[in-house]
């Protein structure tokens, strides 16, 4: 090989390694919005039961992979008065509030599928699937949509995270409340002075929702079907901005720049839902 053909060859190379690096700093995916975070800090655990106290829970015939075998509809193992009592709440199913986490228990350590960047799962997905006790007891989930890194082997917890759903068009993104670090205000409501600890709501309408918040109204949807009469739950994004979720208290609060009370609070909030202002 003679010399101005390895200086050639070497000039594409480096033409090339440039352009890698071009297209790793501008390309699609490092300019994307960042999803959710993960909260770190389980509101709830519960603790599947062993081969020895199934016997005390209803099982059922599940086909898995072609071979009928012994399942336990994941469900029944997290116990709704705990959740309820959790929230302080009675009359609804609190498990609906609440994103859930599989994790196993073996000689190889915990793992869930958190650790391959799967999401934890709502409550309508969770009640799909079933635990396997003679399959390595793993969870197992027959619907297609449902990836199958949610079949965790030797499933032993299910950890629980309040969360909140963010709706926009036909897009639900799942909050998890604990993913944000809570901050103290003090704010006034019928004369009388408060300090809770706090979550800015607008944390919950981040750029991987919508990156135009200020085009949009926000209806908040109580799991008890609640409507603020002075308001039907829909605020602008002047008002979300100065609105708080308050972990302890189950509620959110909208406030002016005084940080006083302007509107009845929302508790037990659902989801928010995005609806685009028609101009």
């Amino acid at each position: 090989m003679n010399k101005i053909t390895k200086l050639l060859m070497l000039g594409t190379l480096i033409l090339l390694t440039f352009a890698s690096c071009d297209e790793n700093v501008n390309g699609n995916d490092n300019n994307a919005p960042t999803p959710p975070s993960f909260a770190e800090i389980f509101d709830i655990e519960f603790t599947i039961p062993d081969t020895t106290e199934l016997v005390n829970y209803s099982s059922e015939q599940v086909d898995y992979n072609g071979l009928m075998v012994t399942g336990y509809s994941l469900d029944q193992f997290v116990n709704i008065d705990s959740v309820n009592t959790f929230i302080d709440e009675e009359d609804l199913d609190g498990r609906e509030l609440f994103a859930l986490e599989i994790v196993s228990n073996d000689e190889d350590g915990n793992w869930s599928p958190r650790d391959n960047d799967y999401y934890d799962l709502s409550w309508s997905n969770f009640i799909t699937g079933y635990l396997l006790p003679d399959e390595k007891g793993r969870t197992y989930f027959a619907d297609e949509n449902i990836p199958s890194g949610y079949n965790v082997k030797w499933a032993y917890y299910l950890r629980l995270y309040r969360k909140i759903d963010i709706i926009l068009d036909a897009n639900l993104t799942i909050f998890e409340t604990g993913a944000f670090p809570p901050q103290e205000i003090t704010y006034t409501k019928d004369g009388e002075s408060y300090t809770e600890s706090s979550i800015g709501v607008e944390n919950f309408i981040s750029e991987y929702v919508s990156e135009d918040p200020h085009n949009y109204q926000y209806l908040f949807t109580a799991a008890d079907g609640w409507i603020n009469d002075d308001s039907d739950n829909i605020f602008d994004w002047d008002t979300i901005q100065n609105s708080f979720w308050l972990p302890e208290q189950n509620k959110a609060i909208f406030l002016d720049t005084n940080f006083d009370t302007i509107y009845k609070s929302v508790k037990i909030v659902e989801n928010l839902e995005l609806i685009e202002i028609q101009r």
